[in-house]
C-alpha cells in the first residue's frame, strides 16, 4: 500500500508540473540575407523531379553544392511526407513535410520530421504547382540551415537536390575539402 501511495504521489507531482518546457535556443543564427539566402534558396533542383532533360545538373562540379554542405546546419536524405498549399492573396504557398531518412552531415539538424515552405519568391514555384501532392514519397537530399526572422522567431531555409550517389559523393568530397582548409 505504501508503494502505491508513493507512486501516486510521484504521479501527481509530475502531472502538476506538466511536461518539461522545450529548451530555449542557445545558438545564435544569422538573418536570412546575402550569400546564405542564395545558397538556401527554398528551391528544388529540377533534376530531383526528373526535369533535367539535358543532363545539365552535375553536383560534382557545382560550387554551390560544396558551399551548402560546408556552411549548412545539416545535409540529410529525406522523404516527402506531406504537401499542402494555401492561398496568400493571389499566390499559393506550399508547405512540404519532410522526414529524415539519413543524416549525411551537419551538427545542427532539424527535428526528424520538419517542414519547409515554397512561396512566390522561389524559382521552384512552377515545380510545386505542377507536382504538388505527387511529390509525396519522393526522396531528396536537403541542404538546410536555420535563420532568424525579423520578429525573432526562427525558420528553416533549404535547397532540395536529387537523392543520387553523385550528390552524396559531392557532399562527402565537400566535407573532406572543408576539413583540409
Amino acid at each position: 500500500m505504501l508503494r502505491h501511495s508513493a507512486a501516486l504521489a510521484l504521479l501527481l507531482v509530475v502531472a502538476a508540473c506538466g511536461a518539461p518546457a522545450p529548451a530555449a535556443p542557445t545558438r545564435e543564427v544569422p538573418p536570412y540575407s546575402g550569400r546564405a539566402a542564395q545558397l538556401f534558396d527554398d528551391s528544388i533542383e529540377p533534376a530531383g523531379v526528373g526535369l533535367d532533360y539535358d543532363r545539365g545538373y552535375n553536383p560534382k562540379t557545382d560550387p554551390a553544392v560544396r558551399e551548402r554542405a560546408q556552411v549548412g546546419d545539416a545535409v540529410l536524405r529525406v522523404k516527402v511526407s506531406t504537401v499542402t498549399s494555401k492561398k496568400d492573396g493571389p499566390d499559393s504557398v506550399f508547405r512540404i513535410g519532410l522526414v529524415t531518412v539519413e543524416k549525411l552531415a551537419g551538427s545542427h539538424p532539424p527535428p526528424t520530421s520538419f517542414s519547409v515552405e515554397i512561396n512566390k519568391a522561389s524559382e521552384s514555384l512552377g515545380i510545386m504547382k505542377n507536382f504538388e501532392s505527387r511529390l509525396v514519397g519522393y526522396s531528396f537530399i536537403v541542404f538546410v540551415r536555420e535563420f532568424a526572422r525579423v520578429d525573432g522567431e526562427r525558420e528553416y531555409h533549404f535547397h532540395l537536390a536529387p537523392d543520387t550517389k553523385d550528390v552524396k559523393l559531392a557532399v562527402s568530397n565537400a566535407l573532406l575539402l572543408g576539413e583540409t582548409k
